[in-house]
């Protein structure tokens, strides 16, 4: 055989095993080059419900009454102001102490220097800042641009990770992209559009940026999933314990297509096992279990004949996915039946502050005294979160396998298409 044939199969091994190792071709990414004149803006509620606020800017900043239009301000330099609630108006107070009037509001604080940010309780953030009065107390909004808001999220939600792990953090910046703009809107009335919390995406503003972060941002800038032509709601938890859940197992709601229960393996088995909540214990003595449901059971809307005193608690059905779908509660007075992700709320874990479940994937073992009182409460369980779509841990370990994000967000997501919507 001539040496260039020798080559030629060589070269049609090499692509073969290639193919076998990193999976189908990449999905095709809809739609043209990026546009960064249409980009979005979408704004986050910082702080809200609070009698006072503050604000203030790294370099010189604008403080002015939307409403009216008055500047209240300029420069303030480095200097913080308070805003107070007074009934329907703000009172802004100067760093100096003194009220500078009532304002119906919202009074923004807007950066006048190139790389201006502003300061937000012990934060700093990219775009400007609004105060809202809301039912005789304020709201802290941050307007910001969506790929900038983006900066201060994906960091904190996927974590600092490796450059070999970029899929993953590419994934998390287009599920957190999607998820932000098919909210937008749902809470206008407040005067912004998501939480900056765990009710929504955790975000964090300019502090937390990195170099990784914003490269994966930018390389898959305007980038959406969606599903028949609709964006899709990319819910992700941290860790699904080897099985995603469906979400009308977990919560009151319709089924989704694309949020359906999956196995989370592939090549190399199952992709969420190196999280270090894959598996996990929780005891509870039962008389510090009967102190949090005392607290859990009338918070969820159940109604209590004073403090309860646990007589059993047992699974009474579980989802497709293996997760505690009803738990049935036994006390003296009344039997709670609590179903799907809300186990989680009910059944807190004991420590300060009494942190949710980590997850609704869990065995029970009921220790009993010798009168047949229960005396401890065993839960063996894995994961963490409601297990609906992405895993992170799952991805990072899809990541470090070789996966691209296309294949890692077409795993957890199924059937769905990633477009560039600007």
């Amino acid at each position: 055989m001539s040496p260039m044939k020798y080559l030629s199969r060589a070269i049609a091994l090499g692509l073969a095993i290639w193919l076998v190792s990193c999976g189908p071709p990449p999905t095709r990414i809809r739609s043209g080059t990026p546009d960064r004149q249409r980009i979005p803006a979408i704004r986050v509620g910082l702080v809200t419900g609070q009698a006072t606020a503050r604000a203030g800017g790294t370099g010189k900043f604008r403080v002015q009454d939307l409403a009216t239009g008055e500047n209240i301000s300029e420069d303030g330099r480095g200097k913080m102001w308070l805003a107070k609630a007074q009934g329907a108006w703000i009172d802004m107070v100067s760093p100096d102490g003194e009220s500078a009037g009532l304002y119906s509001g919202p009074v923004r604080f807007q950066p006048l220097e190139q790389g201006g940010r502003i300061w937000v309780a012990g934060q700093e953030y990219r775009g400007v800042v609004d105060i809202v009065p809301e039912a005789g107390q304020l709201n802290v909004v941050n307007e910001v641009d969506l790929e900038n808001y983006l900066r201060g999220v994906v960091p904190v939600e996927i974590g600092r990770l490796k450059a070999s792990q970029v899929a993953a953090v590419k994934a998390q910046a287009i599920a957190a992209r999607t998820y932000a703009l098919a909210n937008r809107g749902r809470r206008r009335s407040r005067g912004f559009d998501i939480y900056a919390s765990v009710e929504d995406q955790v975000y964090q503003g300019f502090g937390v940026e990195t170099k990784l972060s914003d490269l994966a941002i930018a390389e898959t800038h305007g980038l959406v999933g969606s599903y028949k032509g609709k964006m899709i709601s990319p819910f992700y938890s941290s860790t699904c314990g080897g099985r995603t859940e469906s979400i009308d197992e977990a919560w009151d709601s319709p089924a989704v297509a694309y949020l359906r229960s999956i196995k989370d393996e592939g090549r190399g088995g199952v992709f969420c096992e190196p999280s270090p909540v894959y598996r996990w214990v929780v005891e509870w003595q039962v008389p510090e279990l009967e102190r949090i449901l005392t607290t859990t059971l009338p918070s969820r809307g159940r109604q209590l004949n004073g403090p309860v005193a646990l007589r059993d608690l047992r699974i009474r059905k579980r989802s497709a996915s293996g997760r505690v779908k009803e738990l049935e509660i036994k006390t003296q007075s009344a039997t709670f039946n609590i179903r799907g992700d809300e186990v989680r709320r009910v059944l807190r874990r004991a420590g300060k502050g009494n942190p949710l479940l980590r997850s609704t994937l869990f065995s029970l073992k009921i220790v009993k005294d010798r009168q047949g009182r229960p005396r401890k409460v065993i839960a063996n369980g894995g994961g963490f979160g409601h297990g609906i779509g992405l895993c992170q841990y799952g991805a990072i370990a899809m990541a470090s396998r070789g996966y691209r994000f296309d294949q890692i967000l077409t795993h957890y997501y199924r059937g769905i298409k990633i477009r560039r919507l600007y």
